[in-house]
């Protein structure tokens, strides 16, 4: 047993080195679940990671992603969807391919609240953060509660270049 415990560490700290993460056989089974909930969310982790290099945002995306479930969505400052993670499709039904260039006003409907809607259209206008429930509409119409926070992103030079929200089913 001593000879595996060697062989995993010195072959743990040369996988640590290479890009995949790879962990060692006698914690397979503590970490292994976690480690392929990692791997689902790698590619939005690395897309994230090439759109937020130039902000001056801070947030703990894999915080948001894994442990939050959150759906993160960033659109332009003319409010195009520029961005969303693969996870939105368990929340609404809409593959992120789908709603790349369109508003986000495209997941409401004829009962979601005016008034929450104009909270956000304020926020927005002003550039300033908002968190709000509204109503939205998933792609198969069926209505869900969206708690949403949003914030305005400026680049390194101080100009707003984008918005990012970060959403859940409530």
């Amino acid at each position: 047993m001593k000879e595996l415990r060697g062989y995993d560490e010195m072959m743990s700290g040369y996988y640590e080195k290479m890009s995949n993460h790879m962990l060692p056989l006698l914690s397979w089974e503590f970490y292994g679940e976690h480690h392929a909930s990692l791997e689902n969310f790698k590619d939005d982790l690395s897309a994230l990671t090439k759109l937020t290099k130039n902000w001056m945002f801070e947030a703990d995306y894999q915080n948001e992603l894994i442990d939050k479930q959150s759906v993160i969505v960033v659109t332009s400052p003319s409010l195009e969807i520029v961005y969303a993670s693969k996870n939105m499709k368990k929340m609404n039904g809409y593959d992120p391919k789908e709603v790349i260039g369109n508003s986000p006003k495209m997941f409401q409907g004829t009962n979601t609240c005016s008034v929450t809607s104009a909270k956000v259209r304020d926020a927005i206008n002003n550039e300033k953060p908002f968190e709000v429930s509204i109503l939205n509409y998933r792609k198969d119409n069926t209505t869900y509660k969206c708690l949403i926070k949003g914030y305005p992103v400026r680049d390194k030079k101080g100009k707003l270049v984008n918005y990012i929200a970060f959403e859940k089913a409530a």
